[in-house]
Order: C-alpha cells, then structure tokens, then sequence
C-alpha cells in the first residue's frame, strides 16, 4: 500500500498546473495579438490616416500612351492638397501637373509650354513614387510619352490619390 504524498506537495503540483495554464493563456494572447499586428500593417492600417483621399487611378490600372501622347486626369481640390502614388513605365514617360489651360495647350499644339510641376524624364522600369503638393483649384495630372514612336505603358502599383497636406 501505498501512502498519500505529502499536503505540501499536492499544493505544490496544483501551484504548477496553473501557473502552467496562465503561461499557456498568457502565449495564446500574445500570438492573437501578434497576429492582429500584423494583419494591420500588412494591410496598410498603419499608413492610413483619418485625412480624406479621393482616388484618381486606381491600383493595378494602366495607361497604354502611343508615340507623342498622353493621358490625363482631371481633378480639382478646395484647399492644399497633396497628390500621391506608386507607378511604373516600359520605356519612359514625363508627369506634368497642368492648369486646364496649360493641359489645353499640350492638346491642340502637341507640346508643353508651361506647367506647374514635372517629374522629369522618368526611365523605364523606375518605380516613381508621386508625391506632389497642390494649391486649391482645378488641375490636371498629364502623363506623356516623350517618344514620337514607340508605345509605353504605365502600371500604377498604387492608387493615385488626392487630399488634404
């Protein structure tokens, strides 16, 4: 026959069993939590803020520009604002920020005169990342193949979006 273990001993295992589930529990919130995370910066909840945007091009469109042309989009703010986005091209493109007029000129003589901001010469195959301050009116975003002859497309990896600085 056996004899019983001692009390302190009982004690002592029923302190370990639940310190074991409080470790266990305590692990569990942890991972959830850890999980959580992650899910939210993954899915851009860090980099969203409560400032209004309104999408000008949405992810994963693309523009297909022929030699010597452009696509545009028209937009128009009430206060500062800031236009921003990620894209890429196949053989080179420039970005002009443009007045109604200045984007009226760029259609009927087939070149820009003037412009309120460029990008420049944008290589192929760069990922631009469009970050541009505008001041309260109406605008247009042109994107121009500076090539006479060839085609090149623009893939937006992001949306280009507008709103408030």
């Amino acid at each position: 026959m056996t004899s019983p273990p001692p009390s302190g001993a009982v004690r002592t295992g029923r302190i370990l069993r639940k310190r074991r589930s409080f470790v266990i529990v305590l692990l569990t919130a942890v991972v959830a939590v850890a999980l959580l995370l992650t899910a939210y910066t993954v899915t851009g909840g860090f980099r969203s803020s409560t400032v209004p945007r309104t999408a000008l091009i949405p992810k994963d469109d693309y523009y297909s520009i022929t030699g010597g042309q452009f696509n545009d989009v028209a937009f128009s703010v009430q206060s500062t604002s800031v236009v921003n986005g990620t894209f890429t091209n196949t053989l080179g493109i420039i970005v002009y920020l443009l007045t109604p007029a200045q984007l009226n000129y760029l259609a009927t003589k087939g070149n820009v005169s003037s412009y309120d901001w460029s990008s420049g010469q944008i290589p192929n195959l760069e990922v631009y990342d469009l970050n541009v301050e505008v001041e309260s009116g109406q605008w247009d975003l042109a994107f121009v193949n500076p090539s006479l002859v060839n085609t090149t497309v623009v893939g937006f990896w992001t949306d280009i979006t507008v709103g408030a600085s």
